[in-house]
């Protein structure tokens, strides 16, 4: 059996037999299982225990399906998966890159939810905060340790390389929104989606899953971290005046500019030529299919129930973990 290689920008790979090589089609077919999964058993687990609940659903039906789809097409992981060793020279970008597009987001955040609070919104509460140092360890094991490594396993380990054979730029993109969707929330739906482009070219730039892994990581230790530094201090952000968003401003430069330095940096570290500079598309061509389209369906009864519950359009508890 031959090696499968993804194409690049059209310039075809060396294939598998018939039928046995990562496409789109089974990449869909593989994210849908997983989203209804999620949704209908991951949250029940969850529910029942935020922390065991949460190892369950990323090792099972987060980890084990991508472990799976590895199998079935009997890929090189190395190649296709990119499990490699991350080089220490894109560490510092990794991490310049985590901490700016964090505060980009949580300053976008902030101002996003406290102007729908000022329409009469009140936002779902996912995950509580934790109150306890032990606690918080837990939620740094779970958020950061197994959903960095299992997410990433699943998107830009499995997901965006099946695509990459209908070019890089459009599997970056295509892949990112389906991690968004997979998120399930309207509100942190674009913010979500600019992590899954940045940690994509990461792991494109760096040659390595780990880098996309490192990335994730380190951004869900920072929400742990948030979490029970605002639950500690009494710290709600949403409720803040808006003349102290204003004064959030300049940070919200910064952010962006740390975000520019961290992709600059990427690119000077790395091998890859420019991404856009051969692009042909934005989207992989057939993307339009059953799959995404129910997977788009399930997204849209989530969001529509993180509306009508915000705005008490409908009688159902606010804390959704109680």
């Amino acid at each position: 059996m031959s090696e499968w290689k993804p194409e690049v920008d059209g310039l075809p790979g060396s294939p598998l037999p018939p039928g046995r090589k990562p496409d789109l089609k089974s990449a869909l077919l593989l994210y849908l299982f997983v989203f209804a999964a999620l949704l209908f058993f991951g949250s029940y687990l969850q529910a029942l225990h935020f922390e065991y609940g949460m190892i369950a659903t990323q090792i099972l039906i987060i980890l084990l399906p991508a472990i799976w789809y590895w199998r079935r097409f009997a890929v090189d992981q190395v190649k296709f998966a990119r499990l490699k060793p991350l080089s220490l020279k894109f560490i510092p970008a990794i991490v310049i890159l985590t901490a700016s597009m964090w505060l980009v987001n949580i300053i976008v955040a902030a101002g996003l939810v406290g102007g729908l609070m000022e329409l009469g919104f009140e936002p779902l509460v996912l995950i509580e905060s934790p109150t306890t140092w032990q606690q918080y360890l837990g939620y740094v094991v779970v958020l950061s340790i197994f959903a960095g490594i299992c997410e990433e396993v699943l998107f830009r380990g499995t997901i965006m390389p099946a695509l990459e054979q209908r070019g890089l730029v459009p599997a970056i993109i295509f892949s990112s929104l389906l991690f968004a969707l997979l998120h399930g929330s309207l509100l942190s739906l674009l913010s979500t989606f600019s992590l899954g482009v940045i940690m994509a070219v990461i792991v494109i730039k760096t040659g390595s899953l780990w880098g996309g892994i490192l990335y994730h990581m380190l951004n869900n230790f920072y929400a742990a971290s948030y979490l029970f530094w605002a639950d500690t201090m009494d710290f709600e952000p949403a409720s803040l005046e808006l003349q102290t968003y204003l004064a959030l401003v300049p940070f919200l430069v910064v952010g962006l500019v740390g975000v520019v330095i961290g992709l600059r940096l990427l690119h000077k570290n790395s091998d890859q030529a420019p991404l856009l500079s051969s692009r042909r598309a934005w989207l992989p061509t057939g993307w339009l299919s059953w799959p995404l389209y129910l997977s788009l369906l399930l997204f849209v009864i989530i969001a529509a129930m993180e509306i009508a519950i915000g705005f008490s359009w409908i009688d159902l508890p606010v804390n959704v973990m109680d």
